[in-house]
């Protein structure tokens, strides 16, 4: 089943897919009171589709549709950050653990919507990914029963604005040696001569700003997915594909992710986690997202696509 919401009639409206692009509108406002009535809100879902197939329901065409992002109001966002190993080969350190960053609710964007980049954000890449939303409450979940905790997926654009980030947040400290500690250093190497630079680098402004978190359009129920360790996954400039790639290409596979995130947050219904983006560049574009510069390309269309969860579309937008 695929789900998504739109602003239709003047309000928030869920809605499930009756076709490809026909869509009839359920009961519920917001994604997250769905997810959070269980069964009884996909039977609903279900209903509502045989209804509007019978036409005992009106069917809403969803041509020219004001889309939002499929949940509007997840507690949390977070990214799971680095996650490929076609840039995973140049780590200095293996990761051991799934590494993560968070966006707030004010950074999703719908289908269809513009992607804003401002001046100060200078170079900013794309990253299409599948995006984990969960269906119930977890906490220090292990891996083999991560998937339980799932409701289904979507997918993002997860824009990284490179330029703000090594630039107005990056931070090298020279401390005094005593203040340097074993762990200060062990994940980077150590320079010439007396290193007592403490590296620091902070994501909000590169990761979280306004439309950077672009999702959707459908949200697809888990049992439509049996393996999110095998979705092929591509990213587009307009017709061109710069990124073609797959989730076994992970570094981490997505129970891992899942079952790391929820050691450190309480994740909710609702919430969403980036598992990784895809990296691996195609003939045109060897270097895939890492050499896809969004502020190139204003007013032009950038699309995911992820295996069996549909295209996201988002144009371009500068600030002039």
């Amino acid at each position: 089943m695929k789900l998504g919401t739109i602003r239709y009639q003047g309000r928030p409206t869920v809605i499930a897919r009756v076709a490809d692009d026909k869509a009839v509108a359920l009961e519920y406002r917001w994604m997250e009171d769905l997810i959070e009535a269980e069964n009884a809100g996909l039977d609903a879902a279900a209903a509502a589709i045989e209804a509007a197939i019978a036409g005992k329901l009106p069917v809403i065409d969803l041509a020219g549709a004001d889309w939002m992002a499929p949940n509007p109001r997840p507690s949390k966002i977070l990214g799971c950050a680095v996650n490929n190993n076609n840039l995973n080969q140049y780590a200095v350190r293996p990761m051991t653990a799934p590494m993560f960053f968070t966006k707030g609710r004010s950074a999703l964007t719908g289908h269809n919507k513009t992607i804003d980049i401002l001046k100060d954000h200078g170079q900013s890449i794309p990253e299409p990914e599948p995006v984990v939303v969960f269906g119930k409450t977890a906490k220090n979940v292990p891996p083999e029963k991560a998937l339980d905790y799932v409701f289904g997926y979507t997918l993002t654009n997860d824009v990284t604005a490179s330029g703000v980030k090594f630039s107005q947040d990056s931070i090298a400290l020279k401390q005094r040696p005593e203040v340097v500690k074993p762990h200060h250093l062990a994940w980077r190497p150590k320079f010439e001569g007396e290193d007592t630079y403490l590296l620091f680098i902070y994501h909000s402004k590169s990761k979280g700003a306004d439309t950077f978190a672009a999702m959707g359009p459908w949200l697809t129920t888990k049992d439509e997915i049996p393996d999110p360790n095998a979705l092929r996954v591509r990213g587009y400039i307009g017709d061109e594909c710069y990124a073609d790639d797959s989730t076994a290409n992970y570094f981490f596979p997505v129970e891992r992710v899942i079952s790391e995130a929820t050691k450190w947050f309480t994740m909710e219904s609702g919430d969403c986690i980036h598992t990784g983006t895809a990296s691996k560049g195609t003939q045109k574009h060897p270097r895939g997202n890492i050499g896809t510069y969004l502020n190139l390309y204003d007013g032009m269309l950038t699309d995911v696509e992820v295996e069996g969860l549909g295209r996201l579309s988002n144009r371009i937008n500068l600030e002039k």
